[in-house]
């Protein structure tokens, strides 16, 4: 039985992923398609705009075999923490192949970029260097020096894709069974606002928080359209600034003990945020005092979020790896795939949650829902609980 992984977030799900899907199938003739996918907070540190059992339904209708849960504590993370937790979910599922979306076709050339990456050497530990003493980010000096060693055009490597895939063959190469990468090139702009046949998901979370939803029809599958505009018509989505005053009151409120303890806290960053949290009125006023060329705005995004999870560097050393693959959907046509994990798996395939009840690790799963869920913009989507209430989706 030849498997495929896939990580994502289908924040939401659209004709770009669902082409990647079938590339992925096609080229690694695979006989089933795993997926990897985060929760109700995404990389970046926002709520996802669905939850996460109608985005893995949307998955399922389009190429995905198998819907498993990125726990919270790798997906709120940075781009290398968020693939390796990715990498070690599929691996220990047994995959053979992991599918990924990039803005170039050229493996060789992000092999050599991901070795350099993952050995720094000394000279590109200076250069590195100097491009933080000179404001920049850590990820960006990095990557400029990486480019100008490997003779690359500026920004090659810090492009969103180009940059999680580095991260994805970082964390194969670690592995000690072997699974080969399947790059699918990546058609239209990542970041870009313009909708067409291949837009964004970014763009089209924007058109839906502009109320021009119906201009996001093009740019996905017309079940996945259709599911979405339910969701939207029942106020079954998440506005990314509906926690903002409850992120303002808890910085105003911490301890700056508790703040520095956070995952992506450091170089105080705690004090920063507390001092504009004083007069901040939104996430997005507060994210504009506090960032600063050294600081991403996804890392500061990040921070907003573990505050709320209070997820911490101890928790993170104390889960180093995935626990369990908790399961948020399948294809009935999949069942020998579910009978193979559950014989040859190294994690615990999870269809009754109540198994993780008491686990640390599932307690961030738990919250990052509950939070997208008091991000709803309709007052009866907001229940607490609902990774116990909700059912596994089949198509």
């Amino acid at each position: 039985m030849k498997l495929c992984g896939v990580i994502a977030e289908y924040n939401p799900f659209h004709n770009g992923h669902a082409r990647q899907l079938r590339q992925a199938r096609a080229l690694t003739g695979c006989d089933y398609v795993i997926a990897c996918v985060a929760g109700g907070i995404v990389q970046r540190g926002e709520v996802a705009l669905l939850d996460k059992w109608t985005r893995a339904r949307m998955a399922l209708c389009h190429g995905a075999d198998l819907v498993v849960e990125l726990p919270a504590l790798f997906a709120v993370r940075p781009a290398e923490l968020f693939a390796r937790g990715g990498v070690m979910t599929l691996e220990a599922l047994g995959v053979d192949v992991l599918s990924f979306g990039c803005e170039t076709d050229d493996l060789p050339l992000l092999r050599r970029a991901a070795e350099l990456l993952a050995r720094e050497d000394e000279d590109l530990s200076a250069e590195t260097r100097r491009g933080l003493d000179a404001g920049q980010s850590h990820a960006r000096a990095r990557g400029e020096a990486v480019e100008r060693r490997l003779n690359l055009p500026a920004s090659f490597l810090n492009r969103p894709n180009t940059a999680l895939a580095l991260e994805y063959l970082k964390a194969l190469d670690g592995l000690t069974r072997p699974i080969e990468p399947c790059l699918v090139p990546r058609v239209g702009d990542y970041h870009g606002e313009e909708l067409g046949r291949f837009a964004s998901a970014s763009a089209i979370r924007g058109a839906v928080m502009r109320c021009e939803a119906v201009k996001t029809a093009q740019a996905m599958p017309l079940d996945c359209y259709a599911a979405m505009r339910d969701c939207l018509d029942a106020g079954q989505f998440a506005r990314v600034d509906a926690l903002d005053q409850a992120l303002i009151l808890r910085l105003r409120s911490a301890d700056p003990a508790e703040l520095a303890a956070l995952c992506e806290a450091g170089e105080g960053m705690e004090n920063l945020f507390m001092k504009h949290a004083a007069e901040a009125g939104s996430r997005e006023d507060l994210l504009e005092r506090v960032k600063t060329k050294r600081y991403t705005y996804a890392r500061l995004s990040r921070f907003c979020a573990q505050t709320l999870l209070g997820m911490t560097r101890e928790a993170a050393l104390a889960h180093p790896a995935p626990e369990y693959a908790r399961v948020l959907g399948f294809r009935r046509d999949a069942a020998p795939l579910l009978r193979h994990l559950k014989e040859t798996g190294k994690l615990p395939l999870v269809t009754d949650v109540t198994r993780l009840k008491e686990n640390d690790l599932f307690r961030f799963d738990r919250a990052a829902t509950d939070l997208q869920a008091l991000a709803m913009a309709a007052p009866e989507a907001r229940a607490a609980g609902q990774d116990f209430t909700r059912q596994i989706v089949t198509v």
